[in-house]
C-alpha cells in the first residue's frame, strides 16, 4: 500500500547523528546545497529505509546557535513490507542552542522528520512533527529528560508503516 502526504516538512535528523552529535563550535553559514540518498532507521521491532532528496543549509548564528534548514526535501521512508510514507515539501526548521553544561537546547518548527534513538525509557522511532516541539541533548549526545515537549503534534511514523 502506498500513501503520500504531501507536506511541508524538515527532517530534524535525517540521521540520528544530526541530533545526537553536538554541532561543532564553529558552524559555517552555508547556502543551502543538494542532499540526496538513502539509509536505514530503526523501528520497534523492523527497520525502515529513509530516502532523501532535496536541500540541506546550515545557518551560524551568534552565540554558537545554529538553525538548520531543509528547503525542497522529500522524504520517503519504506518498511520491508513495502508500505510507505512520502513526505514532501519543506518548511520546518531546526534550531539548536548550546546549553551551559556543553548540551544542547533542540527545537523542530514547522513540519519535521525526527529520527529518535532508544534513550531514557522511551522506544526508538521515526516521528513527523507538525509546529514545535523541543528537546534537550547532554553534552555527550544523549537525551536528557522527556523525549518531546512544546505545543506541536507528534505522529509515530513506525506505527503508521507497522499497521
Amino acid at each position: 500500500m502506498k500513501t503520500t502526504i504531501t507536506r511541508a516538512l524538515a527532517p530534524a535528523a535525517l540521521a540520528a547523528a544530526a541530533l545526537v552529535a553536538p554541532v561543532p563550535p564553529a558552524v559555517a553559514a552555508a547556502a543551502p546545497g543538494p542532499i540526496a540518498g538513502s539509509f536505514t532507521v530503526p523501528c520497534p521491532g523492523f527497520k525502515v529505509v529513509l530516502t532523501a532528496d532535496g536541500k540541506v543549509g546550515v545557518i551560524d548564528l551568534p552565540g554558537d546557535r545554529a538553525k538548520i534548514i531543509w528547503p525542497g526535501l522529500t522524504v520517503t521512508l519504506t518498511a520491508k513490507s513495502g508500505e510507505y510514507i512520502t513526505y514532501e515539501g519543506a518548511s520546518g526548521v531546526t534550531h539548536i542552542e548550546p546549553a551551559s553544561d556543553g548540551g544542547q537546547y533542540v527545537t523542530a518548527t514547522g513540519r519535521n522528520i525526527i529520527t529518535v534513538p532508544k534513550a531514557n525509557g522511551h522506544p526508538l522511532g521515526v516521528y513527523f512533527t507538525i509546529g514545535t516541539v523541543n528537546w534537550t541533548l547532554n553534552a555527550d549526545g544523549s537525551e536528557r529528560g522527556g523525549m518531546f515537549t512544546g505545543t506541536g503534534t507528534v505522529v509515530d511514523v513506525c506505527a503508521e508503516l507497522a499497521s
